[in-house]
């Protein structure tokens, strides 16, 4: 995936055209490069647009992104499994054994 990419489905705030959003963008890349690419290597040697990334970093982020999209799922579904495991809890309450 490449940083733009990253930063157009990540950062939402500030908005591409406004001030700060590609400082924006270098944190997020940061932070999704699990530091394996510091903040100033990414501001200074990636380019104004990220056009000089190395290639590796490509499947750095895609591996980001599957985790993000992960999160995101499990943040959905997070409302059933709660109301699953209460009428399960209503039917067969825990019990502790001593």
């Amino acid at each position: 995936m490449e940083p733009l990419e990253y930063c157009r489905l990540y950062v939402k705030s500030p908005k591409p055209e406004k001030r700060g959003y590609r400082a924006a963008c270098v944190r997020s890349l940061t932070q999704a490069t699990f530091g394996v690419y510091s903040y100033q290597t990414i501001d200074k040697n990636w380019g104004s647009q990220f056009e000089k990334r190395p290639d590796t970093v490509l499947q750095i982020l895609e591996v980001a992104h599957t985790i993000n999209l992960i999160a995101i799922k499990l943040e959905i579904i997070q409302p059933t499994i709660t109301e699953l495991l209460e009428q399960v809890s209503a039917v067969a309450p825990y019990k502790k054994h001593k």
